[in-house]
Parts: C-alpha cells; structure tokens; sequence
C-alpha cells in the first residue's frame, strides 16, 4: 500500500493568492522545506537585468574570495567563507526530501575553508566561478551550492521577494535580514527589510527558473559525461593498452577501465581542466544551454515522501549534542507531520510565547475529530487545543531541568498536553516517574518518544495504519496515567 501522502500547505494558500493568476515564484511550503535546490545557472538563464546583477554579485564575491586566498588574508577568507549558512528563509532543504546533507553549519563552513586553502585550483586563481567552485573544491556538493548562492544573493532575493509580494497584495512585516553579501562594500552585514511572515519566520521567495529538483552542476556528470568522454576518444584514437578491437573491428574503451586509471577527486578534476580548459568551457556551456531549455522547473517532486527507512537514515545520520540540535529539530518537526496527519493542522516551528520572551520548539493545532487527540479532550479531559512539543537531540539521559521546561508552556489556553522528543531513554521509569509527578502537581500530560518509537510510528504511517498509530499512542497514555 502507498503511503497517504497529506500534501503540506503552500505558501499560497496560507496568504489566499489565487494561482489561476501564474505565479512567477516558487509555491514553497509554509512550514517545511521542499526538496529543491538554487541553480545559480537557472538565474543565469532568465537573462533579465535582475539576473545579470546577481551573476555580477556571484562574480565579485569569488574574485574576491581567490584574490584574498593568493595574498595570504586569511582573516578576510575566514569572514566570506564563515557568514555561509543554511538560508532558512528560502524554504529548500533535505529534511522533506531525500536525504542529500545539511546545509553549511559552523563545522563545515570551517572544513570549507581549509579545503579553499589547502586547495591548489584557489590558490592559483583558477577558481572563477561557481561552476569551479563545485568542481574543484572537497565537499562542495548541490546543496551546498545551494546554500552557497542563496547566502550570496541574499539581498537580491529579498529585492525579488518585496516585488512579488507588491505585485499578489501578500501582507509583509519588518524583519532582520541576517549575513547579507553586499557587493559595494564587499561585506556580509545585516539589514532590516519588508518580508512575508509565517509563524516567526520570514520568507524569501525564488523565481521558478533559478530551482532544480537535480541540478546539472556536479562534480559526477562532469566527470562522467564530458571528461571520461574525452578521455574515450583519446584513447579510442591512440590504440593504445585501454583500447580493445572487436570481432569486427571496432575499437572500443570501456568506462569501467578509464575510472580505474583515472579515480574521480578534485586533484584529478583540477588537472585536467587546467590541461584541457575547452572541455570545462564546454561544460560550463552546457549548463547555460540546459537552463535555458528547461526553463521553469518542474515542481512536483519525483518523490513526494520518504518511506520510514529513509527517514530512518536521515535521523541516524544526526549525531546527539548541540552541534546538530537544529537539524534533529528540522527532522523531527517533519516525521511529527507526516505522522500526525489529519489529527493536527497550523504546525509552527519555534513558536515564540510570553511576547517573545521564550520559544516553543513546535506547536500544532489539535483538529482530530476521531483518534487519539480527540480522546484526550472527550475521554480523558484533558484540555488540549494545542499539541506542544520539545526537542532534545542529547546523548544523555533526560532529567528534571527539560521536563521542568515543556512543563513551563502549558497554561489554560495553549492546553494541558505536550510531546518531548528525544533520542534514547536509558532510565525509563525514572522518566515516566517524573512525568507522572507533573500530572500530580499541575494536571499536564507529557509523553516522551525516543527515536526508535518515532520509527516504529513511520512504520504504521507507511502502511496507512492509522488505528496503529492512535493505539501505540494511547499506550504510551496509558503508561502515563495507570
């Protein structure tokens, strides 16, 4: 059976435009990513004046980037290169597709870095775009490059935003733009602007050209279709040891045999194109084409949900701790959709309460007209309107300092009832005790679900299991209030 595939809620429909219209920008998601990736290529392609001043912004960001790494300005390369981040606003990210990394966190905008500098094709200044960039450079793969130039045009992105949003009557707020490239000053800096806002968060809007659902730009297609296609030739020409000669006298050269003599890396990327610099040209040339022909992407994704399996991969790719607090929160915010259904509606990410003052991880609607949420208010009198929850990406065992805190956002209007999510319980019965000690105190319910629970109720999703999933729930009520 196909998993029930609950389509999110659009970015259009949360502010009532009318699509009929034409939209020239992405239909992003309100609350989750979409699993999308910026083409600086797709941008090139729209050849509008817009698009041209942020190829020029692309442009000047890397030859400053290459000029700063040939005089040894190594306080200058650390600012350009550690202002990079995942670009929230923009709404494309792994987490509601395939896994296909992170986004550029603190660590690897470090690891970015060292590569640039240990990095011979930086270091000489054949770096001049971001084409070479992705080609050349270790760990510089498509969704970085997403990220990359999204940080980069950033302000142009927010001046295309503001346009939309003139044009469909979207209502905007002032907001903080943060880690802003500004090419006059040659600066990342922070701004106040007009963006849309959903929840707490601003959004910034993407012309439909500039997205891929695969984008062309990868170290692999060049390799494989344009430098070992070469080297075929070559070798297919020279008779040489890789070549063999069929019965009727075709010379042939097999892939396997030329991956085996010439190993995809950087190195080998960079010496190559520093000796055969048409071939790069051609393949840059190939990426304007393709753009061009493509036109607006297709935005139906080729998967519209992972199964529990890769979703499974994806939290287990997470390593408990701080450090990835922020993407274990991402992951967990989109299984607790996909898992809820129809039970739950108006999902939020870091609810701000108390004017500001404190954050929710994630706050739903409670709109079950049938299951298990629905029973906590008509059988258990539990006053619910909303579902809060908390989560912990900790190696270690939960104590009283985080039941204290989801304790601390109940009240009598946000309701009685919360979710902490969690990676692994070691001591379950101290934990239940000290949930059951809030029942006890102040009449809130929490239940606790560590990752291999979260799993097993992905499980039920997959197979449209919905008595599965209010039945394990209930369970996990049970052992809470019996």
């Amino acid at each position: 059976m196909k998993p029930n595939f609950i389509e999110p809620k659009k970015f259009s429909e949360h502010f009532s435009i009318d699509k009929d219209i034409g939209l020239d920008f992405v239909d992003i998601y309100a609350y989750q990513d979409i699993p999308l990736f910026l083409d600086p290529f797709g941008i090139s392609a729209m050849g509008t004046k817009w698009a041209k001043e942020c190829e020029n912004q692309i442009a000047t960001y890397f030859q400053y980037l290459v000029d700063s790494l040939r005089i040894g300005d190594q306080k200058t390369v650390a600012r350009l290169l550690n202002a990079l981040h995942e670009v929230n606003e923009i709404g494309l990210g792994y987490s509601a597709g395939i896994p296909s990394g992170h986004g550029i966190g603190p660590q690897q905008a470090k690891e970015i870095q060292s590569a640039f500098e240990s990095s011979q094709a930086a270091q000489s200044g054949d770096i001049k775009d971001i084409a070479d960039c992705a080609l050349m450079i270790p760990g510089i793969s498509r969704d970085k490059i997403s990220d990359i130039t999204a940080n980069i045009l950033k302000r142009q992105l927010v001046k295309y935003t503001q346009k939309q949003c003139e044009k469909h009557n979207i209502p905007t707020k002032k907001v903080a733009v943060n880690n802003a490239f500004d090419y006059s000053t040659l600066k990342f800096t922070s701004y106040f602007a007009q963006l849309p806002v959903i929840g707490d968060h601003a959004k910034i809007l993407l012309p439909i050209s500039s997205v891929r659902q695969d984008p062309e730009l990868s170290k692999n297609k060049y390799y494989r279709n344009f430098v070992l296609e070469f080297l075929r030739a070559e070798h297919q020409h020279a008779g040489d040891a890789l070549s063999s000669v069929l019965k009727n006298g075709r010379v042939v050269v097999r892939i396997m045999d030329l991956k085996e003599k010439y190993p995809m890396n950087v190195d080998f990327l960079y010496e190559f194109s520093k000796s055969h610099p048409k071939i790069l040209e051609n393949y840059k040339s190939e990426l304007r084409r393709t753009a061009i022909k493509n036109g607006k992407a297709q935005l139906v994704t080729n998967r519209k949900i992972l199964n529990s399996s890769e979703r499974k991969a994806i939290i287990d790719s997470i390593n408990p701790g701080q450090k990835d607090a922020y993407q274990f929160h991402k992951i967990s915010f989109d299984n607790l959709i996909h898992i809820f259904g129809k039970r739950t509606s108006n999902p939020i990410s870091e609810q701000g309460i108390n004017e500001g003052r404190k954050r929710i991880d994630i706050v739903f609607n409670n709109s079950d007209k049938v299951g298990f949420f629905n029973n906590l208010n008509t059988v258990h009198k539990i006053q619910c309107p909303k579902i809060i929850v908390e989560c912990k990406n900790y190696g270690s065992e939960l104590g009283n300092p985080e039941v204290d805190q989801i304790n601390g956002r109940f009240n009598s209007k946000r309701g009685r009832f919360g979710i902490l999510v969690c990676r692994s319980i070691k001591d379950k019965e101290a934990l239940l005790s000290r949930c059951k000690d809030l029942i006890n105190d102040n009449g809130n319910y929490v239940i606790v679900l560590e990752d291999k629970e979260i799993h097993q109720l992905l499980e039920f999703r997959d197979k449209n299991n919905e008595i599965g999933i209010d039945n394990f729930l209930e369970n996990k009520m049970d052992d809470l209030i019996m």
